[in-house]
């Protein structure tokens, strides 16, 4: 009983194609990994700019509460390896504060903020209206 066996490679052919198939599958997963790497990258950037740009608006209620006629902003004041700009409009006691933070990689927040400022020093700042990102 001597069968001889005919494989003519059919087995290194399917091993071949297992192995093509499993490099794909990690190739797959290698790019969706890395996009999802660069998107949690873009949050953490744009979170940055957020703290910028509420830095500006806290700078701002600081100064107010000293002096209530302060409306000059600022322009491009650095905070945290970015910077924001500042503006004040309207007219006591209710002004508008808006703030645009800029990160070090370049992602913009905005911030603005409607207030009312106490007539007597301290003065105080409410905040009646804030809005992140319109």
């Amino acid at each position: 009983m001597n069968k001889k066996r005919k494989n003519n490679g059919t087995v290194l052919l399917m091993v071949v194609f297992a192995i093509a198939l499993m490099s794909a599958a990690v190739a797959a997963m290698m790019q969706i990994n890395t996009e999802q790497i660069q998107l949690v990258q873009n949050r953490i950037y744009a979170a940055q700019a957020m703290t910028v740009a509420e830095a500006g608006l806290n700078d701002a209620f600081s100064v107010l509460r000293t002096n209530s006629s302060w409306d000059s902003g600022y322009n491009n004041k650095s905070f945290n390896n970015g910077s924001y700009k500042v503006t004040v409009t309207g007219s006591l006691p209710n002004l508008t504060i808006e703030s645009t933070g800029t990160s070090q990689q370049g992602f913009v927040a905005r911030a603005e903020a409607n207030v009312t400022v106490g007539a007597s020093s301290p003065y105080i700042v409410r905040i009646d209206n804030l809005r992140i990102n319109e």
